[in-house]
């Protein structure tokens, strides 16, 4: 916990240390101008992978992968899009790994990379059939909702990469207490800011499309009244998500969010399982 006397200095050096935080690689700042697009251009997504190998090596894994199980493998990009994940998720799944090299999480052991990612494709697909579900989302919301609820926590990663040592702390202790809505409170009393800010403020920053932005400053500001489409999306597949992971006790209220997006609180749950 941060000193009181401490307090004026540590969020200077924490501004100091946000605006040091790394530009937009290429490979996302590239994948961004996609997502503008009125019809998704596989060519153009597959050449901006095919530029960066590190990520090209990841997709083309992750296509191969058990998870899939295919009986032919697959040996391009190309094939990934048309076999497998199809160009709407490769071109999210391009912009979340080239904003994750980015940051460097090697000096936080206790955050977990593979958990992160396995919680941010879960997220991914709840919120898209969240979005499809509901009757009031417009195009923009089903468009973005699997992007926005895969790089839901970047700023998460980026409190990992500035702070990896008080991160690490935070997270140790927040393990052990598994309440998901401690986390909030307790990096706001070390840092004065969470990491649901911090992902609005990247958005912000990196200038990530505008409803992307607006669902992350709803998440991080607004109540579960707030007339933000994607936001409302985004935070109620989020809290499914969570609810997974933590004892019935525990588990965040679904209903205002199911009200207000139409929904059967029943449904929204379990739109949070992947096998659904």
């Amino acid at each position: 916990m941060i000193a009181a006397t401490d307090t004026t200095q540590t969020a200077t050096q924490f501004a100091e240390s946000i605006a040091a935080l790394p530009p937009l690689p290429s490979t996302a700042q590239q994948i961004l101008t996609c997502f503008g697009d009125e019809f998704i251009d596989a060519d153009k997504v597959t050449a901006v992978v095919e530029g960066d190998p590190g990520i090209c090596a990841k997709l083309l894994g992750l296509s191969n992968s058990a998870y899939f199980g295919l009986a032919e493998p697959v040996n391009s990009i190309g094939e990934a899009i048309a076999r497998v994940l199809g160009v709407d998720t490769v071109r999210s799944l391009v912009l979340a790994m080239a904003i994750q090299q980015s940051f460097n999480n090697r000096n936080c052991p206790q955050f977990d990379t593979e958990r992160f990612w396995m919680q941010s494709l879960m997220a991914a697909e709840c919120c898209k059939k969240i979005a499809v579900a509901d009757p009031e989302s417009g195009d923009a919301a089903r468009d973005l909702a699997y992007s926005a609820g895969l790089i839901h926590n970047l700023g998460l990663m980026a409190l990992v990469h500035m702070e990896p040592v008080r991160t690490n702390a935070i997270l140790k202790v927040h393990a052990a207490e598994a309440e998901p809505d401690t986390l909030v409170s307790r990096f706001v009393a070390e840092f004065g800011t969470d990491h649901k800010v911090m992902t609005a403020e990247l958005a912000r920053i990196w200038s990530l499309p505008t409803p992307m932005l607006l669902a992350y400053q709803y998440r991080a500001f607004g109540g579960a009244s707030c007339d933000e489409r994607l936001g409302m999306v985004v935070a109620a597949g989020v809290a499914a998500v969570e609810n997974t992971e933590v004892d019935p006790e525990l588990r965040f209220d679904l209903r205002p969010w199911a009200e207000n997006l139409g929904l059967d609180v029943d449904d929204l749950q379990g739109f949070a399982h992947l096998n659904e």
